[in-house]
């Protein structure tokens, strides 16, 4: 029955268009999409505007320090606050810089003037970049104030003035993602994301109800056939989109392919099985094409990807443990950029396996109480 169930997914798949569009269609046109969109990896040339209340030529040298970085792009000079503002209202500007008057001769009275930078909280992604350099070209820019003070007021060579203002010196390293890539970062999981989700939408409607009559070794191997087959689709739309990713879009795969290999694999067959427990449990297969969506459409989402799961509250830590793509998408990511070796991920590849197999009985369970009550109804006539 396996077999016959198994034969029986192919040929649909075959002959139904749509599916193949969803498995293996899509996710490609979703991974060069994706690919294209994030292809610069890092956000640059962020526009910003300017508030130049002091116009030196201290200032106008900062100013010009952020125009000249990568990061920014000094797009706009306001007059005022309320012109910056309303210039990143209306999505001109990312980021505002107001320099106050007085501002160099202010520093040369050691006065200590405040510049502000104004950042848009509604582009979290932009104020992140945004905020990192700019607190970097600031910190230059106060600490040559500071040395120019000691070298003029205490005739302190540039060595020892440099020295008091850099009384800790930060070294700062980071690891497997140097180039602070967004690409690497997110399109592993995003594309993941898609194809359990394009799994879950076509294996939530494969069981014929009509099944419940048979016995119940016949409904295992029925149902375990459409869970080998979405389990394999999935793993080829898997491989698949991986390897344009890798091979096309350059992003880095340190770990070893058998690594990835398991963790696909589970997670296909993790989604598969609950998938077909859904087709099981709903008859009606427009709500159980709903169901699968509504289920596994988030998940990527609330499974840690993009926000980590230890800064969600305590009790939502628990549930999110539960779910297969938080075994999956975090461990990925790490092979992609870390090279994760692979008895790191066998305690998350065990518990995919655990759920598929506890997933399948209770399909079997579900199914058995379903025959029950058919024979009680008949029964009852």
């Amino acid at each position: 029955m396996l077999i016959k169930s198994f034969k029986e997914e192919a040929k649909c798949l075959l002959t139904n268009k749509i599916n193949v569009l969803i498995l293996f269609i899509l996710p490609v046109i979703f991974v060069f999409m994706l690919g294209f969109e994030l292809s610069g990896g890092v956000i640059e040339n962020i526009p910003i505007a300017v508030v130049n209340y002091d116009n030196s030529s201290f200032s106008r040298q900062l100013v010009d320090a952020f125009d000249k970085s990568e990061t920014f792009n000094v797009a706009y000079y306001a007059e005022n606050e309320v012109e910056l503002e309303e210039l990143m209202r209306n999505g001109k500007a990312g980021a505002g810089l107001i320099i106050p008057e007085n501002f160099y001769s202010d520093i040369a009275s050691l006065r200590s003037p405040t510049v502000l930078m104004v950042y848009d909280g509604s582009s979290m992604s932009v104020t992140s970049v945004a905020k990192a350099k700019a607190t970097e070209i600031l910190l230059t820019y106060k600490a040559g104030a500071a040395i120019n003070h000691l070298t003029a007021r205490l005739n302190l060579s540039y060595r020892e003035a440099y020295n008091i203002c850099q009384a800790l010196q930060l070294n700062t390293r980071m690891l497997y993602n140097p180039s602070k890539n967004f690409n690497y970062f997110l399109s592993p999981v995003l594309i993941a994301g898609y194809i359990q989700a394009a799994i879950a939408l076509v294996a939530s409607i494969s069981i014929n109800h009509e099944i419940y009559r048979e016995p119940a070794g016949k409904r295992l191997g029925y149902t375990s056939g459409k869970i080998m087959f979405y389990t394999l689709c999935g793993s080829l739309s898997f491989i698949l989109c991986i390897a344009l990713q890798v091979l096309i879009f350059r992003l880095p795969f340190k770990g070893s392919i058998l690594s990835a290999l398991m963790l696909i694999f589970m997670i296909s067959f993790a989604v598969s099985s609950f998938s077909v427990l859904i087709s099981a449990v709903i008859k009606n297969r427009m709500v159980a094409l709903v169901g699968g969506a509504v289920i596994f459409i988030p998940n990527s989402v609330m499974a840690g990807t993009t926000w980590p799961i230890i800064s969600m509250p305590p009790g939502y830590q628990s549930f999110a443990a539960y779910m297969p793509f938080a075994h999956y998408a975090n461990n990925i990511r790490k092979i992609y950029l870390q090279g994760l070796p692979m008895n790191q991920i066998m305690s998350d590849v065990s518990y995919m396996l655990i759920f598929s197999m506890a997933v399948l009985i209770l399909t079997e369970l579900v199914m058995a109480v379903a025959a029950e009550e058919i024979d009680d109804k008949e029964l009852n006539r």
